[in-house]
């Protein structure tokens, strides 16, 4: 069943699972990494609900990227896990990994996910949704072996929910698509009724 698209589509993530996402259901699209600098704005939203953080960051992102590019449609997307009303930002070393992840182990997380969609400099749509993640009690050798394996260093929770991060788990509430940074099946449905995609 092949897709037709009446528009080009730029994603403004440099997210390789995001890029996977999209491909894996049929979506021809150009990258464009924002070159957002997230920390100013989480600086100038420090008190703010962390779902408007969120989606500040993704309307940000995806208007960046839209200006520049006004002829296509450019999806934005973000994410942020919060552990007990803190942020975890992406690991970036393996010691920061584990110590994120000795930090969730027997506990429930939430994973937010916001995505926008923009043309011509403007939001047409935007979207967020949560999802809520129980880890397993793990052991410092479970934890060691895991970061080892999986190199989760720039996955927020320090986790790759589309690898072996799934074994971590004992409950996961909401869709799955969500854990994995890209509220999938409403940014398609919108798509469709912006016309800019259609089934062939």
């Amino acid at each position: 069943m092949p897709i037709v698209q009446h528009a080009p589509i730029i994603l403004a993530s440099g997210s390789t699972i995001r890029q996977q996402m999209l491909k894996a259901v049929g979506l021809t699209f150009s990258v464009v990494p924002s070159g957002v600098e997230e920390d100013t704005i989480k600086a100038a939203m420090k008190d703010a609900p962390i779902a408007e953080l969120a989606a500040a960051l993704a309307r940000a992102k995806t208007l960046a990227v839209s200006s520049q590019h006004p002829d296509a449609y450019t999806i934005g997307a973000d994410q942020i896990c919060e552990h007990h009303g803190a942020i975890l930002s992406k690991p970036g070393s393996y010691d920061r990994a584990e110590a994120q992840l000795a930090t969730l182990s027997g506990s429930t997380h939430t994973q937010h996910c916001a995505v926008s969609v923009a043309r011509g400099g403007e939001i047409l749509w935007q979207f967020h949704d949560t999802a809520t993640l129980t880890m397993r009690a793990l052991s410092a050798p479970d934890i060691h072996a895991y970061v080892a394996a999986d190199a989760p260093l720039s996955s927020c929770g320090a986790y790759k929910f589309e690898g072996l991060g799934r074994h971590l788990f004992a409950r996961v509430e909401g869709d799955h698509d969500v854990v994995q940074g890209l509220a999938l099946v409403p940014l398609l449905a919108e798509l469709h009724a912006l016309g800019v995609i259609a089934l062939a």
